[in-house]
């Protein structure tokens, strides 16, 4: 069966491998038996999966079907679908945008997605799908926030920008023109009694998202970039089906994380996110990248945050980031620094994501400006998903931080910017033990805006390249071995030495009551023999 949650339909055996990983490392024995239990396939039509592309890439593409075949057994009820499906052919732009959401709007009705994978061309002006061309920052928008303070949407010189986004396919059943201008996706209300007006209200922009989505670019220009971009999707659907593959004794490198930070008065993201989110969640490290050197004095300035310990490196710079990807393999990892369609200054750039360990893919959250801009053909994001990574969240426009020095990360006034995304989503992904796609599309439901339009326009603008159902936790299952037919007398044996372990698993957890379960157990060992 399905679970039904606040983010919708998620998988079973994704709620079990999320159990198992909160939990204390248990046996081999025990670890192997609940593993092979919480990975079974859900039973069919439990959930939806879709594959939406163009018929061009999808006759071209040798790994399509085997993908599509792997969601299948992973317990989804899979559908691949091209322009066809919804009388496509020879749209772009915005007409392409409409047809596509009008069809997951039919097709959702008819199929329950929980997740949709769009492989094409984001660029807004082509076809047959498309990003969609979104509005968030209403200029001129009169605005208040919880505190009182102004935050009409003519803050900070802000213009209406066009925002390219597949957000506008994860909700379907929303007019985001609600107002009816032309403009999609604005922040505000539709009835505003002055001023402008926005999408925002019964019928219009929600922010509760129907399923999760995510995108493989393949750009289509020519028959040159076209062929190439298939062989990268082919490398990253194989890349993606191994990741998801994986035995499950081989994934423990995943629950480790690397950390940039640009800039000394950045250090409070990194920091918050290590000490309140990564280490409480057993990851095993969350290795640091920091321009620390500033703040690692006797008396260090007045902008500066405690910093626990020494960093890995107290200069952040694309080749100590890189060093320390290489060197220690991390699951998952995060940035804030300014950024441009092909690099996050002083973090990555294309040039180095061509050398990193593929063998390791990383997921991550990239606090930055453009890494995923669509128009740059080898934008940051996309270079990663190439080489080094199964799924990158990066901003196709300008992103907008939290603003103030050292803002408190989690405070609704601060949980909106670019690094309270970040924090939110390795909150999910790595604590919660989500799927990346549901974990953006929570944070962009659970998000406060705080009456900024400037917050809207993150939500808008971070989007997800890769596989929208992949998660820390992926692997498959054990073969199990044959199970021999017990007596009853073996049978009752097997029910004590199951107790007895689980009478170990509980001691390891519960140090106050050693005493008392080595004795339930029946058991006269010493007790440091048991926690070793």
């Amino acid at each position: 069966m399905l679970l039904q949650t606040t983010t919708g339909k998620r998988n079973e055996s994704s709620m079990h491998r999320a159990w198992l990983r909160s939990q204390p490392r248990l046996s081999s024995l025990l670890a192997v038996s609940l593993l092979a239990l919480a990975v079974a396939p859900a039973p069919a039509g439990a959930g939806g999966y879709a594959i939406v592309t163009s018929s061009e890439i999808r006759s071209l593409s040798q790994n399509l079907v085997p993908f599509a075949a792997s969601k299948t057994a992973r317990g989804y009820t899979t559908h691949v679908f091209d322009e066809a499906d919804w009388n496509g052919a020879g749209l772009v732009g915005d007409a392409a945008a409409e047809a596509l959401r009008a069809f997951l709007q039919s097709a959702h009705a008819l199929f329950d997605f929980d997740y949709v994978l769009l492989v094409g061309d984001p660029r807004t002006a082509t076809g047959p799908v498309p990003m969609k061309t979104l509005h968030p920052r209403t200029f001129g928008y009169l605005s208040t926030t919880p505190n009182g303070w102004s935050a009409d949407c003519d803050s900070f010189v802000m213009t209406q920008d066009p925002v390219p986004s597949d957000y506008y396919y994860g909700d379907v059943d929303g007019n985001w023109d609600l107002d009816g201008d032309g403009l999609y996706g604005e922040f505000g209300d539709y009835d505003a009694p002055i001023g402008p007006t926005g999408d925002f209200g019964p019928g219009g922009v929600d922010r509760d998202h129907d399923f999760a989505v995510g995108r493989i670019p393949v750009y289509t220009s020519n028959p040159t970039e076209l062929a190439e971009g298939v062989i990268d999707l082919d490398h990253i659907l194989a890349k993606t089906m191994g990741y998801q593959g994986a035995p499950f004794g081989s994934i423990d490198w995943r629950f480790s994380a690397l950390i940039a930070a640009e800039g000394a008065n950045r250090i409070f993201f990194g920091e918050a996110l290590r000490n309140d989110v990564l280490l409480p969640a057993n990851f095993s490290s969350a290795v640091r990248v920091y321009d620390a050197d500033v703040c690692l004095v006797l008396n260090p300035p007045s902008g500066c945050v405690p910093i626990s310990g020494t960093p890995e490196a107290t200069t952040c710079s694309v080749s100590n980031v890189a060093t320390q990807w290489d060197s220690t393999s991390p699951g998952a990892v995060t940035w804030l620094t300014h950024g441009g369609g092909v690099g996050a200054a002083a973090v990555m750039n294309t040039t180095q994501a061509t050398q990193l360990d593929d063998g390791h893919p990383v997921i991550t959250f990239q606090a930055s400006c453009f890494n995923s801009l669509p128009s740059q053909t080898n934008n940051l994001s996309y270079a990663l998903l190439k080489n080094g990574a199964v799924g990158t969240i990066g901003a196709t426009a300008i992103s907008h931080g939290p603003g103030g020095p050292n803002p408190p990360i989690t405070h609704p006034s601060s949980e909106g910017g670019n690094a309270g995304m970040a924090y939110s989503f390795m909150q999910f992904l790595g604590q919660q033990g989500m799927t990346v796609g549901d974990s953006l599309a929570e944070v962009k439901r659970e998000t406060n805006l705080y009456g900024r339009c400037w917050y809207w326009h993150n939500m808008a603008g971070f989007n997800l390249y890769g596989d929208p159902e992949v998660s820390l936790l992926d692997s498959a299952p054990e073969a199990p071995a044959a199970v021999p037919v017990l007596s009853p007398a073996a049978h009752t044996l097997l029910i004590g030495a199951l107790a007895a372990l689980g009478s170990l698993v509980a001691l390891r957890r519960t140090g106050s009551r050693r005493g008392l379960l080595l004795k339930r157990a029946g058991l006269r060992r010493t007790t440091d023999q048991y926690d070793s």
